[in-house]
Order: C-alpha cells, then sequence, then structure tokens
C-alpha cells in the first residue's frame, strides 16, 4: 500500500489515463467552495472498471447518481492488493467519513 492517488475529476478519460488495473479503495467526493465532501467509499478487484460502473447506465445507487448529475465530483483511490486490507480499509473509511450515499 503506497498511499492515495492525486484527486481527479471524474470522468471516464481520467478513469483511463490514471487509473491502473488494479485492486483498491476508492472515494467519490463533491466540492464545495474551497472543500471536499467525500459522499461514497467503496472498494474493488478492478479499480477501473468499478469507477466506470458507477459512471454509467448500470449504477444502481440513487444517490450516487443524484450527486454525479448535480455536482462536479472527483474521484482518489488507494491500491490495497490483499482483500483482508481492503475490508478493513473501506471500513474505516466509512467510520471515518460516514458518507451519505454508503448507508
Amino acid at each position: 500500500m503506497t498511499g492515495w492517488s492525486s484527486r481527479y475529476s471524474y470522468t471516464e478519460n481520467n478513469i483511463d489515463l490514471y487509473v491502473p488495473l488494479c485492486k483498491g479503495v476508492y472515494r467519490l467526493m463533491h466540492k464545495k467552495g474551497e472543500d471536499y465532501y467525500i459522499f461514497y467509499v467503496g472498494q474493488s478487484d478492478n479499480l477501473p472498471r468499478r469507477l466506470g460502473e458507477h459512471l454509467s447506465d448500470i449504477e444502481t445507487n440513487k444517490c450516487i447518481k443524484r450527486y454525479l448529475q448535480n455536482f462536479n465530483c472527483y474521484f482518489r483511490f488507494i491500491e490495497i492488493t490483499l482483500q483482508d486490507e481492503r475490508d478493513r480499509f473501506e471500513e474505516e473509511e466509512i467510520k471515518k467519513y460516514k458518507p451519505l450515499c454508503n448507508s
């Protein structure tokens, strides 16, 4: 586990450019004023695919859809290979930030 990526505007193009084929945890956020607010934390064994799914028509989480339609959104990710570590890290992030779309 290295560290969090930079923050990128949440677009398909940026997923293609900046997210390697890897396993990890990610944050979705929006910006209000100068501050960023995390609205969802997730994990995947294929980060580019999962991040792309949130932007597609197959997204079922209405809360995520609402944020993506109404705000300029951003994402960050951290590579974590082992499933146990991803589970623990995701749980810690959710407890820490209490993202609205994870409830």
